[in-house]
């Protein structure tokens, strides 16, 4: 009698090279695929992240249909373009001299979804006037780098997770991966010069004890991906990180378990300066996170523990 084949079978990674799968149905939406609507899928956007850094590098490569595969290219081009930017202060989060010229060629070349200009033309500028009481008046202009909706960068992120949760459920024989249920749980994103707020903090100290289930880190590190699994519900916490400037969390599955650990995070602290019946002025001071104490994308094993 012959033993019947494993459901899942063990990939051959090699960190040099993608993973290629030859998919029946469609990596993000489900749909069966024929010829027509067939398209080969980058994860991990050739164009998402800088030229040139996944050469030689790791990536998830599979089947999609063409409407899928198009609506995550649109999102990708200027979430990418906005991304490789510097801050308010013309500090990267990197030094690499290439990046920094392809992010300049981005933001000539991609249009912001936002101001429908190109990426260097959206700058934001946000003028606030107020009054602080009786014959006070309030009058400042803040200008900031170009922004991306946070709706748009979770759904980007959202198509990332479902890949890679495909791959990880990816049965060879029936060419067709799984996805995950009850529902997908977006938390926070901020950019690096807030990382180390308590929000993402606490989230970050919370997970780190969860059994890791994926880390993908790739292109010189302008994309991570990590995500861990509840160790007593089926729910698991991501996040990710894009061009050394944006971070992204949040949870996926079970919701009553994310809702709990959500609700047992520090909020946010926002300052008011002034409010009145039709108008009120408040404010959050970001925080940075020094880098000894970022363990986001640490995984230690059974033996080693992060310094406490």
């Amino acid at each position: 009698m012959e033993t019947p084949a494993p459901a899942f079978e063990l990939m051959d990674f090699r960190p040099e090279r993608p993973v290629s799968l030859r998919n029946r149905t469609c990596v993000y939406c489900g749909l069966f695929l024929s010829p027509s609507n067939k398209t080969r899928e980058h994860v991990i956007g050739r164009r998402f992240v800088p030229d040139g850094k996944l050469q030689g590098q790791w990536n998830l490569i599979l089947n999609a249909c063409r409407p899928c595969n198009s609506r995550k290219a649109d999102l990708e081009d200027d979430i990418s373009a906005i991304t490789l930017q510097p801050d308010s202060w013309g500090r990267y989060g990197h030094g690499d001299i290439a990046a920094i010229e392809d992010a300049q060629r981005k933001a000539r070349d991609s249009r912001s979804r936002r101001t429908r200009k190109t990426v260097k033309d959206s700058s934001e500028q946000i003028k606030i006037q107020g009054t602080l009481g009786p014959g006070v008046k309030l009058s400042f202009q803040y200008s900031s780098p170009p922004q991306i909706d946070d709706d748009r960068a979770f759904e980007l992120a959202r198509l990332q997770l479902t890949a890679f949760f495909y791959m990880q459920t990816y049965n060879h024989e029936t060419r067709q991966g799984g996805y995950w249920l009850h529902g997908y749980h977006p938390v926070m994103t901020a950019n690096r010069s807030d990382w180390g707020n308590p929000l993402m903090v606490g989230f970050m100290r919370t997970i780190e004890s969860w059994d890791c289930r994926l880390l993908a880190i790739s292109a010189d590190g302008f994309f991570k991906l990590i995500t861990r699994k509840h160790p007593l519900t089926e729910t698991w916490a991501w996040a990710l990180e894009w061009n050394h400037s944006r971070r992204l969390m949040g949870f996926f599955g079970e919701p009553d378990p994310a809702q709990d650990i959500v609700n047992s995070l520090p909020r946010l602290e926002v300052k008011t300066v002034y409010q009145a019946p039709d108008e009120s002025l408040s404010f959050r001071v970001e925080t940075p996170l020094k880098e000894d104490e970022d363990a986001l994308f640490l995984v230690f094993d059974g033996t080693v523990q992060p310094d406490t």
